[in-house]
């Protein structure tokens, strides 16, 4: 018996102030999505890793017994006094290592023979500092697919070519969850504050699995593509379009895409295989900032493929910014609050989602050299919600951290006037939309 803990996912405690911020967001959110994609199945709170249970599914299909667990069940267990099998494998994001860490001292306390493992795309990419930091671990487990199910295995697995995941091994229904899926991994570009890159490329499934999905889920349930370019290519994008088409789904799909690589026949594409959402990077409006961090798109050219989105089709368009990006100072973070605002006016953009920088630990980065000092080891506060683990010659944590909220409430004010609303309580509260999400993420601190 093995026992895969997913431990990506975590109830995160955040400021006050941003609390409130979080609520206004989400609060527009519902009901700009609900008007413009449409009522569909509530929100999900349930989120499940999709990299531990493709390695659940190998091991399963070798004939190997296996339990899927969220932390939180595995919390229970332990609580209960259960007897922890032979190997109980964590999947982590960085600010969940030091749990999971946690949980397997008490598992060791317990059962001094039970090999525990840690994997996951933190683990995939610093593999040695978390070695170092965390010597309880028996083994980290770097690899994807079928070389991470037989590292947690220990042994060669007979791959049978079949490319199914099994999703009755979650401990709850496929339709509990928030659906994420993906057709390939990896990414062709190398930007400096993203580790995609770093993975390596291999294609999943051209259809996202899909085929299987519509079988399983009710209609209109949405479903998220988060390659980090669908499909890795032009050829690819069509490709991927033309394999879901043919699932004849009638599910509502988002996908995470790299502006840059988009035609007015690749948007049209995406519509007719079923997309209404796209979700594009542009990190900041300051070209040199861009450039210095190693992002090739320009704004003049990222808007322009905005025009190109809404000239092609009326899918739902969301923004990802990122605050505090090495280089930034309050009057190149001012500039690009003016450009959302203009975004906003101009009705390019539906969505502008906000996150703060974070120098994630990983293999063969000298943040020296790019003016990062990190000033905090405590990964618990490594995510895009906490306050900052860094400072900058232009910036210290505490302006940092202030540039974010002024940032979130700044793009909520813009996003609330392009509504044609004044104050957040005037917009319409869409139930079973949002504000249960919001809830059973966020805490107040």
């Amino acid at each position: 018996m093995i026992w895969l803990v997913d431990y990506t996912h975590y109830e995160k405690e955040i400021d006050k102030e941003l609390l409130e911020c979080k609520r206004d967001y989400f609060r527009i959110k519902s009901y700009k999505r609900y008007n413009i994609i449409g009522k569909t199945a509530p929100v999900k709170t349930k989120v499940y890793s999709t990299g531990l249970l493709r390695i659940a599914t190998l091991l399963s299909r070798s004939g190997i017994e296996v339990r899927y667990l969220h932390y939180y069940m595995l919390e229970e267990l332990l609580e209960q006094g259960a007897t922890p099998p032979e190997v109980v494998a964590f999947s982590c994001v960085c600010p969940t290592v030091p749990m999971c860490a946690e949980l397997a001292e008490r598992i060791k306390s317990l059962s001094p023979g039970t090999k525990v493992l840690l994997g996951g795309v933190h683990v995939n990419v610093a593999e040695e500092e978390t070695r170092l930091r965390y010597p309880i671990f028996d083994r980290l487990i770097v690899g994807y697919e079928l070389e991470a199910a037989e590292k947690i295995a220990g042994r060669r697995l007979n791959n049978q070519g079949e490319g199914y995941v099994d999703y009755s091994l979650l401990p709850y229904h496929i339709s509990d969850y928030a659906i994420n899926t993906f057709t390939n991994m990896g990414c062709p570009f190398s930007c400096k504050y993203c580790v995609d890159g770093l993975a390596p490329h291999f294609t999943a499934s051209e259809n996202g699995q899909l085929d299987r999905l519509k079988q399983l889920l009710p209609s209109r349930n949405l479903v998220h593509f988060f390659d980090s370019v669908l499909g890795y290519s032009k050829e690819g994008i069509a490709r991927v379009c033309r394999a879901i088409e043919s699932c004849n789904h009638d599910l509502i799909l988002s996908c995470d895409m790299r502006a840059d690589i988009l035609t007015p026949e690749l948007v049209r594409a995406l519509y007719k295989a079923g997309f209404r959402e796209i979700r594009l990077g542009m990190e900041s409006s300051n070209e040199e900032l861009l450039s210095g961090n190693g992002r090739t798109l320009s704004f003049s050219t990222f808007r322009g493929q905005l025009e190109l989105i809404r000239e092609s089709s009326d899918m739902y368009v969301t923004l990802y910014t990122i605050t505090g990006l090495p280089g930034t100072t309050p009057t190149i973070q001012q500039a690009t609050l003016e450009e959302c605002d203009r975004l906003f006016s101009l009705g390019l953009v539906d969505e502008i989602k906000n996150a703060l920088y974070v120098p994630y630990p990983m293999k063969n980065v000298n943040y020296a050299e790019r003016g990062i000092q990190i000033t905090s080891t405590d990964w618990r506060g490594y995510d895009r919600q906490s306050y900052p683990v860094y400072r900058t010659p232009e910036m210290s944590e505490d302006e940092l951290w202030r540039m974010y909220i002024d940032t979130a409430r700044t793009i909520n004010n813009s996003w609330l006037k392009s509504i044609g609303y004044s104050r957040f309580t005037d917009v319409p509260e869409i139930p079973d939309y949002y504000s249960e999400y919001v809830e059973a993420k966020y805490m107040k601190k």
